[in-house]
């Protein structure tokens, strides 16, 4: 099979690639050697177009034998912006999804909704929520508390003190004389 291109039409082309090759490969920590077949594919495609002239926009590493596109083309393009975009739905999406759905397992408490469209009802004002205060205040308002266990603690803590009267500690004249006596050596040896 063969396919010709336009300039332009290659530059798009290169563009989605590097697209595909950040979703593929931004995350990695190490090889994946699923990935494989489709980052060989890219060196191939990236080789292509730099021996049809694409210098441009394709640099090639001696050392590592590798092509990669070039970081001066990417900042051109659109591709950044696009990754961004996708990138900023992506976390409040999930996030909400996330949220929405632990608070459907803390309010079912380990049961399962009665059907499908219970579950739907529920997740959607759930959702929903959460999306109108995140669209509202970002994350000013999201904090991350202590297990429950240690939050049962401070909470406990915290409702003691408040019941509880204030301590006053009254030194005996004997013990006052003391820390005074004490406090007044310590200066007279400085």
């Amino acid at each position: 099979m063969q396919i010709k291109f336009t300039k332009n039409e290659m530059e798009k082309l290169l563009e989605l690639l590097s697209i595909a090759d950040w979703v593929l490969t931004s995350m990695d920590v190490e090889e994946d050697e699923r990935k494989d077949d489709y980052l060989k594919l890219l060196q191939k495609l990236y080789h292509e177009a730099y021996e049809s002239g694409m210098t441009k926009e394709i640099e090639y590493d001696e050392d590592a034998k590798d092509y990669y596109l070039s970081e001066d083309w990417e900042e051109e393009t659109q591709v950044r912006d696009f990754i961004e975009e996708y990138e900023d739905a992506s976390f409040w999406e999930e996030l909400t999804f996330r949220l929405a759905d632990r608070d459907i397992d803390r309010k079912m408490n380990g049961k399962t909704p009665k059907n499908f469209e219970e579950h739907v009802a529920m997740f959607t004002k759930i959702q929903s929520k959460y999306e109108e205060e995140f669209e509202k205040n970002r994350l000013e308002n999201l904090e991350v508390v202590a297990g429950k266990k240690e939050t049962k603690k401070v909470a406990a803590k915290a409702a003691a003190a408040k019941k509880a009267p204030a301590k006053k500690t009254v030194a005996k004249p004997a013990q006052a004389k003391k820390t005074a006596a004490k406090s007044q050596t310590k200066k007279t040896k400085k």
